[in-house]
């Protein structure tokens, strides 16, 4: 074979292939009169329609083959913009087909004039989009979906979000009723508390019992003084807190501070603090909100010292998946979790009853900390020790 028969092969194949490929195209062809009579359809339409040549060329109307809607649509859309414009571009149609079922498809198409410009012949274009339709219709049930959950959630928002104001109102009123109930009860306390004295001071009891009732009664009374005081600090610091601007605290030296206070008041225990702030030195957060919380925690690691044992207190800063974490860690008595976990930062609630104490710390160390807009996790081993990591926004 020389050169020169090449150009004449390809032109052989071109031809012989040329009907092959307009037959079993990808796609679907067809030429119809400018009324819509077909007059030429490739193999793939015929296919796809499940008729055979003979019982539509000639006999049918390209309109014919739509679903209902589509002939309208054909007929006052496509129609009159062919004739407008000599072309149309990827309309959505549905296919009847012989059998009944519909087939999704896109339709291009061409008006083709004579030389005198009068309509000769429309040449269409259709392509098989089930799989796209499918796709379409997915994507609709998930954005119907999407709205759905959305409206669930705008409504569970606001459910949550007038949980959270009656919440707010209920705190509101309880706060003012304890701060007055506290105050209208500390006087008169106050008043009984020195008539006690008085009359423990100027009176004789014959009776040999009466020493230890009297000692009970001075126990029961300073009780009740310390809960009042304990209620009307939550209520002060709570108001007071309101008020005290963010301000970026030195951990290190605030700490330390609240360590000689602490160590003044509880010299008896041989206890030894580490401190640990190099990986967050500092905190932005209300100043005597973070003193209630360290000075209670601190305290509780002393006062819950392990007997025989002394105290050995770690306090440091980490950083934690985006959250500052403030750890103290103790070496004291611990806490049964299992037995008592669910109560743990409960109002008045307390695990060791033979150390003095109000039931006050934790719940304000729990409430303190949730007003920062914070977390408190506590892992806690009987006889071993109580860690608590207080998690706040970084």
């Amino acid at each position: 074979m020389n050169e020169e028969s090449l150009p004449e092969l390809d032109l052989r194949l071109t031809q012989e292939n040329l009907e092959d490929l307009y037959e079993y195209a990808p796609c679907g062809y067809c030429s119809c009169l400018p009324d819509g009579t077909l007059v030429k359809l490739n193999q793939t339409l015929l296919d796809w329609l499940g008729y055979s040549r003979e019982e539509l060329v000639a006999h049918r109307c390209l309109q014919q083959l739509f679903t209902m809607g589509g002939r309208l649509h054909y007929e006052t859309h496509c129609a009159p913009l062919l004739l407008l414009r000599d072309q149309v571009r990827e309309l959505s149609y549905s296919l009847r087909r012989k059998n009944g079922d519909t087939l999704p498809v896109l339709l291009s198409a061409r008006l083709v004039r004579d030389t005198d410009g009068q309509p000769l012949v429309v040449r269409c274009t259709l392509f098989d989009i089930t799989e796209r339709r499918k796709y379409e219709q997915e994507l609709l049930r998930a954005k119907v979906q999407a709205e759905e959950q959305g409206a669930q959630l705008a409504r569970a928002n606001e459910q949550l979000q007038a949980k959270n104001e009656q919440l707010t109102r209920i705190n509101a009123d309880l706060d003012s009723f304890v701060y007055t109930a506290s105050h209208d009860l500390k006087q008169p306390i106050n008043n009984m508390a020195g008539l006690f004295a008085e009359l423990k001071h100027g009176a004789s009891f014959p009776d040999p019992e009466a020493p230890a009732m009297v000692g009970m009664f001075e126990e029961a009374l300073g009780q009740i003084l310390d809960t009042i005081a304990g209620l009307t600090e939550v209520v002060q610091l709570q108001r007071k807190l309101e008020q005290v601007p963010l301000e970026v605290v030195e951990l290190q030296p605030f700490t330390e501070e609240i360590i000689r206070s602490l160590q003044q008041r509880l010299g008896e225990y041989d206890a030894a603090f580490s401190l640990d702030f190099t990986e967050v030195p500092t905190l932005c957060i209300a100043r005597p909100g973070l003193h209630s919380l360290l000075y209670n925690l601190l305290s509780n690691a002393i006062k819950y010292a392990m007997p025989g044992r002394s105290p050995r207190v770690h306090v440091r800063t980490s950083r934690v998946a985006g959250e500052v974490l403030l750890s103290v860690q103790d070496n004291g008595r611990g806490i049964d979790l299992e037995r008592h976990g669910g109560e743990l930062f409960q109002l008045f609630r307390r695990f060791h009853p033979d150390v003095v104490g109000s039931g006050m710390g934790l719940y304000l160390v729990n409430r303190l900390v949730h007003q920062a807009g914070g977390r408190v996790e506590v892992d806690s081993e009987v006889g071993q020790g109580t860690t608590f990591r207080i998690y706040l926004a970084g």
